[in-house]
């Protein structure tokens, strides 16, 4: 009897074990974050951006004047759409969408196809690359060595929340600058599914519930309003794995040539 009670101990042990490791995992690929057991190649891998940037970017005075070879960038993936930079951070990376496979096969996939960290910056395939839709969610991980999404975070200060509010994407075709009203903790749901953004009453709800955000800053001067078109840009918070932090700007200027 004493022996059947150890083993009855010992599986229940096991299986929290278990489900414990499963809800790591499943956080890891739902929530966009990192660990230190794979940085190096996350380094490895962070030289290729560089590399890419190098090779296929060619900056301005003006960030709104940056030129893209996406045709250079294609080569090595075709599913390179757009190129994001924020002035103030070192956020500055190639964005990727593939139509085929799972929504988040840029979490853990780098620009040259390798599997791993740190992966994309991204968006999934329910969001056009024009971003023509009413709200666009780009994903990015948060990781220790600072890259991809992790400088979001520079905006829980006030000060350079106010002092860097401004977003530039380049397309093949054309540019677009976006104004940042809303850097906040946002709760872990799926937008795109909790949210139709094409009605005005769930888009004007999402905005209302990003400025009543109890962390975060947020410019109320900054009119949002159905009909505009936002930028969601969407990463982890370590010590709470059931929040996002939501970096949120709204649509200022664009040009296509």
């Amino acid at each position: 009897m004493k022996n059947k009670k150890v083993l009855i101990i010992i599986g229940v042990v096991a299986l929290l074990v278990v489900g414990g490791v499963g809800g790591f995992l499943a956080f890891n690929r739902k929530g966009v974050n990192s660990s230190n057991s794979t940085q190096e190649y996350a380094e490895t891998a962070g030289k290729a951006y560089d590399e890419a940037k190098e090779k296929n970017v060619t900056e301005a005075d003006d960030p709104y004047d940056t030129k893209v070879d996406f045709e250079g960038l294609q080569a090595t993936n075709k599913d390179v759409y757009a190129w994001i930079r924020i002035p103030g951070t070192n956020i500055d990376y190639p964005i990727l969408q593939n139509a085929d496979e799972a929504d988040d096969y840029y979490l853990n996939r780098t620009m040259d196809g390798q599997t791993g960290l740190p992966g994309s910056i991204y968006t999934e395939k329910y969001n056009t690359t024009g971003f023509t839709d009413p709200v666009t969610v780009i994903y990015g991980h948060t990781l220790h060595d600072g890259t991809m999404f992790s400088e979001l975070k520079k905006y829980k200060d006030k000060e350079f929340f106010d002092e860097n509010r401004d977003i530039y994407i380049q397309l093949p075709g054309g540019r677009k600058k976006y104004q940042i009203f809303a850097a906040v903790a946002f709760d872990d749901r799926y937008l795109m599914n909790n949210y139709a953004f094409t009605y005005d009453e769930d888009f004007n709800k999402y905005i209302s519930e990003l400025k009543a955000c109890m962390e975060g800053n947020v410019d109320e001067s900054v009119d949002v309003k159905f009909g505009d078109k936002i930028i969601t840009l969407s990463t982890c918070i370590d010590e709470y794995p059931d929040q996002r932090w939501l970096v949120n700007a709204v649509l200022v200027d664009e040009e296509w040539y």
